[in-house]
């Protein structure tokens, strides 16, 4: 941890400047998305649609689903935001440790290097990017990922078969963080110049802004055309996602319960073998003493010796027996364990094709690789069951969150 906490160095004076107007210029173009959000920002997805006979005008090639909802927790995230810097990342912009509750954002050597002002790779879009991770959005791929949406994001163009239905690129929209830095940076941003006091795309006087003619009116009608085949979302999460998560939810608590009866197990074993030995020694000293009055009291003496025997020696096959009940207890439920984890890494796979997700970058959520050989003895199978369980819930989380994303108000 200190090696990791010595490359966290506080920002100098010029640096802390530069981050803080990158802040605010990503503060403004929030702020300003959500002013415009009747025009710019998304509803969730209802309704996956196969048919592609429909009207291409409606349709929008976007990044992101950009809700209200999501718009202003960004605004808030951001606001709490605090900054230093990590000098030995050279080819990383920034980045956060989104599951310890620090609001810190570390910005890296390429931060500084980029544009101060809204475009692809830029300090403010780089800030949008981070906050998203507070917000439990993902790493899941850094190359540019779209999809076609229609009537306020309601309707999402599928390519898929509609008995087999793909939302590989709906969990990139939803879920994947660049995908929101790139609707801002590339699909929201001005495509005109900022001239004498105004963007010449729109007439927008404010600098930092979205720009309301990048949507066109026809993404904002209401078009549910019949004749086109299509799926709720929801029903289709229900049938595919949400089952594998309830399973999963199954075997975690499974999991949880196994590893406190492993842990029952052994605190009794520790138990009987403390108590065990505490009542061998008043036995063997009273043996002791009894040994050591012998030539005095001969026959009340020697009753001594054997009773501190006999109670010692049935206390040592009580230790044995306890502290093999703690071995088989351990054996058997840490392969009755691994059972289960390869199952649920199996399910989890599955998942993982679902959603795309891939293991890039530091900040990509590693849950999706269980450990399905556990190597802990007794005294630490408890804790690892529990750790394998955690990283589960996870992918759960994600799932439901996901799934909240998209389904049906």
């Amino acid at each position: 941890m200190s090696s990791m906490t010595s490359n966290h160095t506080p920002l100098t004076e010029e640096k802390r400047q530069i981050a803080e107007a990158a802040k605010r210029k990503a503060m403004e173009i929030l702020r300003d998305a959500l002013k415009k959000k009747d025009r710019v920002l998304m509803e969730k997805p209802q309704e996956l649609v196969f048919d592609d006979s429909g009207d291409p005008i409606f349709w929008m090639k976007r990044h992101a689903i950009l809700t209200e909802e999501l718009v202003r927790g960004l605004i808030s995230e951001l606001e709490a935001v605090k900054f230093k810097e990590d000098q030995t990342r050279e080819n990383t912009y920034a980045y956060v440790y989104s599951k310890s509750g620090d609001k810190t954002v570390y910005l890296c050597q390429r931060f500084w290097k980029a544009s101060k002002d809204l475009e692809e790779y830029s300090q403010p879009g780089t800030l949008i990017h981070e906050v998203s991770h507070f917000l439990g959005k993902h790493d899941i791929t850094y190359s540019k990922s779209s999809i076609y949406v229609a009537c306020r994001g309601k309707l999402v163009k599928s390519s898929s078969d509609p008995d087999a239905p793909d939302l590989n690129s709906l969990g990139k929209a939803v879920l994947n963080a660049d995908n929101i830095t790139y609707e801002f940076e590339i699909t929201l941003n001005h495509k005109g110049r900022y001239k004498n006091g105004q963007y010449s795309c729109c007439g927008e006087k404010a600098e930092n802004s979205v720009c309301e003619r990048a949507v066109p009116d026809e993404f904002l009608i209401h078009y549910f055309p019949e004749s086109e085949k299509k799926k709720n979302i929801g029903e289709i999460m229900k049938k595919s996602l949400l089952p594998a998560a309830n399973r999963l939810q199954s075997h975690v608590t499974q999991l949880r319960n196994t590893a406190d009866e492993v842990d029952e197990t052994h605190k009794n074993a520790t138990k009987a073998n403390v108590c065990g030995g505490s009542v061998g020694i008043v036995g063997g000293v009273a043996g002791l003493a009894g040994l050591v009055k012998a030539p005095v009291t001969f026959g009340a003496s020697l009753a001594l010796p054997r009773a501190g025997f006999a109670v010692s020696t049935g206390r040592l096959v009580s230790n044995a027996a306890a502290t093999i009940t703690d071995a088989e207890t351990s054996s058997n439920k840490k392969n009755e364990v691994e059972k289960i984890l390869k199952e649920c890494q199996g399910m989890l796979e599955r998942i993982e094709t679902e959603f795309k997700i891939r293991t890039n970058g530091s900040d990509t959520d590693s849950s999706l690789v269980l450990k399905t050989s556990l190597g802990a003895g007794t005294t630490g199978l408890s804790a690892e069951i529990q750790t394998e369980a955690a990283k589960i819930e996870k992918v759960i989380e994600t799932v439901n969150k996901f799934y909240g994303s998209v389904e049906r108000k």
